[in-house]
């Protein structure tokens, strides 16, 4: 029969081993729950308060086990950052989604540091109204409903990995609301402004020093250009475009011009407005080895190359920040109706007013165009429809014509 060690105590009728580990003076514990073996430390040196530690520890295990609870609890911070790394994952095997992004960021901002050292199965409903509140004063304003349906997208993603993992179940999960600020009327930019931007920005793009300020310029002009008539996100799709990602097709023994756009959850076409291909080929023939040929014989060489991008550098942040100074200097920065100030993004609503205005599209068609839905479509552009109704509402007759 073998002997047994000096360090291995067994206790609860032998049911739980207490031993030691070579190298350290701490008692650790083995026992078996949910048909597995655990090892547990009991974080006391002398052997009287590790059994008292050990039979705390397993009971308590045993009585999880018995109510269908998670045997193991974990930290918030140890979930998230695993949830965190299956979405790295994720974009290493291809499968990555543009949310992901948004949920990381969502994650590390604001969730990490608040629930960071609460166990995740120990979340409940008055820690999370605490949350709302703290996330309040970080911000400094009250969240929109977007943002809020970020967050707790973002949470979800914890949640869900916790109980995949066995750190808590779904009836733990808590119910997650959201009170956020509607949001509001985004700012766009009318035809006529339209107008005077495109031509103020021949001017700015000749009045460049030379260099890196007359080529950034000159591929910033083009951004704005294209963005006005495809309508994708800036920054999300545009950055991302590749020149492989734009080709010809025919459809009634016509060509078009199509974008393959990766958005916030699909990938989409984008048909183009046919002034596009001048916008782009002007794009193209600023690098010298991309001259030769025409524009549909150098799209066929499907390049791989970043459309937008400057030496393959993301300029989201740079571009946003010189269009707010072209516009500043246009006088058109402002936009008088929401009273704030235009972005790269108010062209793409105007692209959706556009389009609107001139039924070129119905609702159904640009929500798949823009990879949006129709109910965001109907919340941010129904005044317009409703303003081409017009007739309809007051009479046929406008007003003045009545009077006269």
């Amino acid at each position: 029969m073998p002997q047994k060690c000096e360090d291995t105590v067994h206790i609860l009728e032998g049911k739980a081993t207490l031993y030691k580990r070579q190298h350290s003076p701490l008692w650790y514990v083995r026992y078996k729950v949910q048909g597995k073996w655990v090892k547990a430390s009991t974080k006391e040196e002398g052997l009287r308060d590790a059994k008292s530690a050990a039979v705390e520890v397993v009971t308590n295990a045993w009585f999880r086990e018995k109510h269908q609870l998670p045997i193991v609890s974990k930290r918030f911070i140890q979930v998230a950052n695993l949830a965190i790394r299956r979405m790295e994952d994720a974009e290493r095997a291809g499968q990555y989604k543009k949310t992901y992004k948004t949920y990381i960021q969502a994650l590390n901002r604001y969730l990490i540091p608040f629930f960071k050292n609460h166990n995740v199965d120990r979340i409940d409903g008055g820690l999370l109204q605490e949350f709302d509140r703290w996330r309040i004063q970080e911000m400094n304003r009250q969240p929109s409903k977007s943002v809020l349906n970020n967050h707790n997208s973002a949470l979800n993603r914890v949640f869900d990995e916790a109980v995949e993992r066995g750190y808590m179940t779904k009836t733990q999960i808590p119910l997650l609301k959201n009170h956020g600020k509607d949001s509001e009327r985004r700012p766009d930019i009318t035809i006529d402004d339209y107008t005077k931007l495109y031509r103020g920005m021949r001017k700015w793009v000749k009045s460049a020093r030379q260099g890196n300020e007359q080529r950034m310029r000159e591929v910033l002009r083009e951004y704005i250009l294209v963005i006005a008539n495809v309508g994708f996100r800036p920054g999300t799709e545009g950055m991302n475009l590749k020149w492989h990602n734009i080709y010809f097709f025919e459809q009634d023994t016509k060509q078009y011009l199509a974008l393959w756009v990766h958005g916030k959850t699909n990938a989409h076409e984008m048909t183009a407005r046919h002034s596009a291909v001048r916008y782009l080929d002007r794009l193209r023939m600023l690098n010298p080895d991309w001259q030769r040929g025409t524009f549909e014989e150098f799209l066929n060489r499907r390049l791989d190359d970043y459309v937008f991008r400057i030496d393959g550098k993301d300029m989201t942040t740079a571009f946003g920040r010189m269009f707010k100074r072209l516009l500043d200097s246009l006088g058109l920065l402002i936009d008088p109706r929401t009273g704030k100030e235009r972005t790269l993004y108010s062209l793409r609503h105007m692209y959706a007013t556009h389009v609107l205005t001139k039924r070129r599209m119905s609702i159904e068609e640009l929500a798949e165009h823009m990879d949006t839905s129709v109910t965001m479509i109907q919340k941010h552009y129904n005044h317009i429809l409703l303003r081409k109704a017009a007739g309809r509402i007051a009479g046929d007759r406008g007003w003045r014509e009545r009077e006269s």
